[in-house]
């Protein structure tokens, strides 16, 4: 059972830190000239409604998730610029039908640190650098391994004043484990009023655009994360301690702890694709909604060499999503 659920559980872990790691660095995906900043600051909130969960039934789960961040852009020459900034995201679960015994993880949450360098390079050339230490978890205490950093390099050269196209490679290390992945980006604007943008492997979308004062269009994306968990009903409990008594009720012998079985951490991962609508509403401040679909949830537990719990993992049912948000631009010049 272990060597089935091992490797494709880590493989899972794997592929949602770098569906977290696309999510998190595609705001620096250089377009013109002035769009190789991020944003001064965003805010948004994403709700989807409860479902049954496979294990344990008949319990249902609810996730909202949160995040804002807010980026300082510094001149350091006409041609570069160095960025540095902050996020916080949460994921914020709610439990209904859940059996006695049950101790449900209630919040999950990350910050990070970025600093983004820019530098804008002749013939229409352009380099991004970025690191971004950070922490996640459940919060409930802290140690080393809830640390991590995720890094990016970009190069874009704009071919025209429609046409934008770049590459580099991300990477990450969390948990132990390094995990780099390569990056593409692409603008390209064939008239004043329809853009498509993607910054692979994180996003992509099609927006029509009616006097830079409304946006409406499709979007779909990739993000995740992974969790570190230590909350004491999970360190305090079996398998991860050894109890005083072993119960005869199970085949388990409580009284020796298995650190194989016990949840170190959380991997969770999800798609979405959706209609999207944007609104100046004043200056460069933009309100944002999206509604849309699921195309893909799951979440694994892992343990502390990072290897899938075996039977721990499991598919949550694809649900309708709704997304706000507000986001500071920085003007054009």
């Amino acid at each position: 059972m272990e060597r089935r659920g091992g490797a494709p559980s880590r493989r899972s872990a794997r592929t949602s830190r770098l569906l977290a790691l696309a999510a998190l660095l595609w705001v620096v995906a250089p377009g013109a000239a002035w769009g190789q900043l991020p944003d001064l600051a965003d805010l948004s909130a994403q709700y989807m409604p409860g479902v049954a969960l496979e294990d344990p039934r008949p319990a249902r789960a609810q996730v909202t998730s949160y995040e804002v961040s807010a980026n300082v852009p510094i001149s350091l020459g006409e041609k570069t610029f160095l960025i540095p900034g902050a996020a916080y995201h949460v994921e914020a679960v709610s439990y209904a039908d859940a059996l006695p015994g049950f101790d449900p993880l209630r919040a999950f949450h990350s910050v990070d640190i970025p600093v983004l360098f820019v530098q804008l390079l002749p013939r229409d050339w352009s380099l991004s650098l970025r690191v971004a230490p950070g922490l996640a978890g459940d919060f409930e205490g802290f140690d080393g391994g809830l640390a991590r950093v995720s890094a990016l390099g970009l190069v874009t050269h704009t071919l025209s004043e429609r046409l934008v196209l770049g590459g580099g490679a991300l990477a990450s290390f969390s948990f132990g484990t390094f995990l780099p992945l390569p990056a593409a980006y692409v603008d390209w604007t064939p008239t004043p009023y329809l853009r498509f943008e993607a910054f692979l492997p994180g996003f992509a979308t099609a927006k029509l655009l009616f006097s830079d004062r409304v946006e409406i269009g499709l979007r779909a994306d990739v993000a995740g994360n992974a969790y570190a968990v230590r909350d004491a009903r999970v360190a305090g409990a079996w398998p991860c301690a050894a109890q005083p008594a072993d119960d005869p009720a199970t085949e388990q012998d409580e009284r020796s702890a298995r650190p194989d079985q016990c949840v170190d951490h959380i991997a969770y991962s999800v798609a979405t694709a959706g209609v999207t609508l944007g609104v100046r509403a004043a200056g460069t401040v933009w309100l944002t909604a999206q509604a849309g679909h699921s195309l893909f949830r799951r979440f694994e537990p892992m343990n502390a060499d990072d290897d899938g719990i075996p039977g721990g993992g499991q598919s949550i049912p694809d649900v309708l999503f709704f997304r706000a948000g507000a986001t500071w631009r920085i003007p054009r010049s």
